[in-house]
């Protein structure tokens, strides 16, 4: 099984991918459900990335995770 963070890592690139091609990030989140099923970011997580990517250089993001304060999510 692939590991929670991989997935979040690709997920982002597709978003960043798709928001480069400007496709809505509803649209984003929709074609992305098709694919990573339960593994599928959230919408708002998908809209909150586009518009990073929008206002950043597109193709220059830094997709890894970034290290946060507070308690780590567990995924199931």
């Amino acid at each position: 099984m692939e590991e929670f963070s991989d997935a979040r890592f690709k997920q982002r690139a597709v978003i960043e991918f798709l928001t480069a091609e400007k496709v809505p990030p509803i649209e984003i989140h929709r074609r992305m459900q098709v694919v990573y099923g339960d593994q599928c970011a959230d919408v708002s997580t998908v809209r909150s990335c586009a518009r990073q990517f929008k206002d950043g250089d597109l193709g220059q993001a830094d997709l890894s995770d970034k290290t946060q304060s507070g308690r780590p999510v567990y995924s199931k």
